[in-house]
């Protein structure tokens, strides 16, 4: 196991380095403040490059990940600034003692799970049909052969073709570094992948987001059932889930506040959903129609966030085009053909109902639930755009989701019991953890608006008392200072007789 902890002690080095490169910081202070995204973004970096190198037979081992994190986190320190100016000073918001208390408790506890976790991982095997049939296969394929033009990656004995290379890379280097192919501590990255979600999501969340709502929404979205339970079977859907819920909530961010750090990290992380699972681009593509609308007079920073994502999935892209991949299960090409939609239309009805059924259940615990309150307090708090943003996600997701199942050609009942639970994990996910972005800034705008009514208020009250005869202009009641009628009452008017 030490082989797979050092290439991912690269991995947070590559992140390290990736941060004031790519603009996420700046200088020391916030490089700190910020060092826990450096793991998932050295991750999600390094399997883009790995999944790229792997279409032209080029192997990423353990001497080249050195030299790899070597240069990238010298070129990134050198970037990196003196003590931080007041410009990029952090926004904490000041806190009560028990919601950071409350907040380090979940967190906590949070670790604890995945502490065990990562030790059932450890010694589990590799038993699920499509977690060796499919992506173990990839990962052993890469491992023994450098590259992703054998058979395994071509040929219809090897079929599903369509998943990109993202996982499957990053479990070939941790072979790479132990030396042997072993499928059991290949659960182990899995397990990592679970941590570096927690530590980015609490990255992304901290200077924005009341801790203890931070804590909670992170120990809730990794104890619902079907997380921890679906990762240790080493397929893509909880790794895909984890990229896009962080994707949605960088760009969240940035539609709500205009910083451009957690645009560049929203986007990376979304490019690589795309290159994790093949509904991964949809999910992307989702994401960015829905901020679309939204963020008129900052269209050319979207623009390049959704070029950024385009060129991320487009090698993957001509490499299916190039080896005319026989990909059976469904061809996208399929949902731009009316006539087919039309043919297929008795799958529609079948699938919204097998999704739906998926996401409504306790198995989720309070997921669900939080959606919908934080959806109704942003409302309520006027934050219009980022509640519309989450609420529109939402609805591509799934819909983008039954289209998938729509032109599918696998017949309907069989797709959802094989894979209508997988899929249907990065809808919920997603939308639950914009949900702890909503609902930081719905508090902070019920408190903006009280802040508002009471300085509208006190200057009311200065107004009224400027217009009593010898008035200061103290909020003191005007009407107190004025005879009262006979029968008690104030009198009708503020003016001087």
């Amino acid at each position: 196991m030490s082989g797979i902890l050092f290439a991912n002690a690269l991995y947070f080095a590559i992140g390290v380095g990736l941060l004031p490169l790519l603009r996420i910081a700046g200088d020391r202070a916030t490089l700190l403040a910020r060092l826990p995204l450096a793991y998932l973004v050295g991750l999600a970096a390094t399997g883009i490059v790995a999944a790229h190198l792997a279409l032209v037979d080029v192997t990423l081992g353990l001497v080249e990940l050195v030299v790899l994190a070597a240069v990238v986190l010298f070129l990134g320190l050198r970037r990196v600034r003196g003590p931080e100016s007041a410009s990029n000073r952090l926004s904490l918001a000041p806190e009560p003692p028990w919601s950071r208390a409350l907040g380090a408790a979940a967190l906590l506890v949070a670790l604890v799970l995945l502490g065990h976790a990562f030790a059932t991982y450890e010694v589990r095997p590799l038993l699920e049909w499509d977690g060796w049939a499919i992506w173990g296969t990839r990962a052993r394929a890469l491992y023994e052969f450098g590259g992703a033009t054998g058979p395994v990656f071509t040929s219809e004995v090897y079929l599903p073709l369509q998943h990109p290379l993202l996982l499957p890379s990053l479990e070939a280097i941790d072979y790479r570094a132990m030396g042997v192919y072993d499928p059991t501590l290949a659960h182990v990255q899995l397990a990592l992948y679970a941590i570096g979600f927690l530590l980015a999501f609490v990255a992304l969340l901290r200077d924005r987001v009341p801790f203890a709502l931070v804590g909670l929404t992170v120990l809730a979205l990794l104890s619902a059932e079907p997380v921890l339970k679906q990762l240790s079977t080493n397929l893509a859907d909880v790794p895909l889930a984890f990229f896009v819920s962080l994707g949605l909530v960088g760009t969240g961010r940035w539609l709500a506040r205009g910083e451009r750090w957690t645009l560049v990290a929203g986007t990376l992380f979304l490019g690589a959903a795309s290159l994790t699972k093949s509904e991964g681009l949809v999910f992307a593509l989702a994401a960015l129609l829905a901020l679309a609308p939204f963020a008129r007079g900052r269209l050319r920073e979207l623009g390049l966030a959704a070029l950024a994502v385009a060129l991320i999935v487009l090698p993957w892209r001509l490499f299916v085009a190039i080896e005319d991949l026989p990909i059976v299960e469904y061809r996208f090409r399929n949902a731009l053909s009316p006539g087919y939609l039309s043919d297929h239309s008795d799958r529609v009805e079948p699938a919204v109902r097998g999704l739906g059924g998926e996401i409504f259940t306790w198995d989720w615990g309070l997921l669900v639930p939080l959606v919908a309150v934080s959806l109704v307090a942003a409302l309520l708090a006027r934050r219009h755009a980022l509640a519309a943003l989450a609420a529109l996600w939402t609805a591509l997701a799934f819909l983008g989701l039954v289209l998938v199942y729509w032109i599918s050609t696998i017949p309907i009942e069989l797709a959802l019991v094989w894979s209508g639970d997988r899929t249907i994990v990065t809808v919920v996910l997603g939308a639950a953890s914009l949900a702890a972005l909503l609902a930081g800034e719905a508090l902070e705008g019920s408190a903006e608006r009280a802040s508002s009514s009471g300085r509208d208020g006190r200057r009311e009250a200065r107004t009224q008392g400027a217009l009593v005869p010898g008035g200061t202009g103290a909020t003191e009641d005007a009407a107190s200072r004025r005879p009262a009628r006979p029968d008690g009452t104030a009198p009708a008017s503020l003016s001087p007789p």
